[in-house]
């Protein structure tokens, strides 16, 4: 896999540094190299897709399966690809967090940086997330080709926060984000997160590159390619600068190694959180996640008999 061959030159190079190194590390503690690369041969040394071997695949009618072309290999191509992806990702280290990590719950993010054991099967059960990838890049690249922006896939970085990601693009005073998205969970309404995503691009945008950003347009492309909506929102300061904050918060207890709350953590996020196990465990102060509120009961309505009218005379 292309995988394997950036782990081998990872490997080579490391194991070269290591040489060079090996006079100035103590016996009893190995140096970050070494270290790097025990690590870097344990996630090669998992990088296989046997293990998915026996998921269920999503869309096979058996009663017409083709023998010109294998929908099930097909799957499996496509739920490695996300493994890689993944597993790249795992490998190198990020000094900046990036913006989707800041409206998103922060224990969490600490789990994933920190590289906790987590159900990677469970996480690439639905191997389509590959193609629905694939075709939003196709689609931003159709907007970006063909609308008069004046700057797309714009890289930003908050040294002030450590931040960084990348907008879609910007024309004049308006940042725009464009997503593709199911016609059955469109609900004529714009997603939150997006909006957050935009706004504080936006922030960085005003704050330290000296833009004079208004406005945040949001364009939705349905699936099924035949429907566009567009929203106009407001670029609100304050609201962008309470996510940029959380960074400072992460960071912090990533350098500490000290566990943080469930900030931002929502239903949805709980719900197929993948680790949600050693969330339980470590335990909280301040936040207690959604997954473990009760809903309050409801109080039955007591009977009361009817009270026999009186009628004044």
């Amino acid at each position: 896999m292309a995988l394997a061959n950036e782990y081998e030159k990872l490997l080579r190079y490391l194991e070269s540094q290591d040489s060079k190194s090996a006079v100035c590390a103590t016996k009893s503690q190995p140096n970050k190299k070494e270290v790097a690369s025990k690590n870097t041969k344990k996630i090669l040394k998992e990088a296989t897709i046997e293990e998915f071997s026996d998921l269920p695949h999503t869309h096979i009618d058996k009663r017409h399966k083709s023998t010109g072309f294998d929908i099930e290999k097909f799957e499996s191509l496509m739920r490695s690809k996300l493994v890689e992806e993944y597993k790249t990702r795992q490998s190198y280290e990020r000094p900046y967090i990036s913006v989707s990590e800041l409206y998103v719950c922060l224990r969490q993010n600490y789990y994933v940086r920190k590289r906790y054991q987590s159900d990677i099967k469970a996480q690439f059960r639905f191997a389509y997330l590959y193609l629905i990838q694939k075709i939003g890049h196709v689609i931003h690249s159709i907007f970006q080709d063909l609308y008069n922006f004046s700057e797309v896939e714009k890289n930003v970085v908050s040294e002030r926060y450590k931040v960084k990601g990348r907008t879609d693009a910007i024309k004049g005073d308006v940042l725009y984000e464009i997503k593709s998205i199911d016609e059955s969970k469109f609900k004529g309404k714009y997603f939150k997160e997006h909006y957050f995503q935009g706004l504080i691009y936006a922030y960085i945008l005003i704050t330290e590159y000296g833009y004079k950003i208004e406005k945040v347009t949001i364009i939705y492309v349905l699936r099924n390619l035949k429907t566009i909506h567009s929203f106009d929102l407001p670029v609100n300061m304050d609201l962008a600068k309470s996510f940029l904050e959380k960074a400072t918060i992460l960071l912090t207890a990533l350098d500490d190694n000290k566990i943080p709350e469930a900030i931002n953590a929502n239903k949805e996020q709980c719900r197929y959180c993948p680790y949600k196990s050693y969330c339980e465990k470590d335990g909280y102060k301040k936040i207690t996640p959604p997954f473990l509120k009760k809903v309050k009961e409801e109080k039955p309505i007591e009977k009361t008999e009817a009270k026999k009218p009186v009628f004044l005379l």
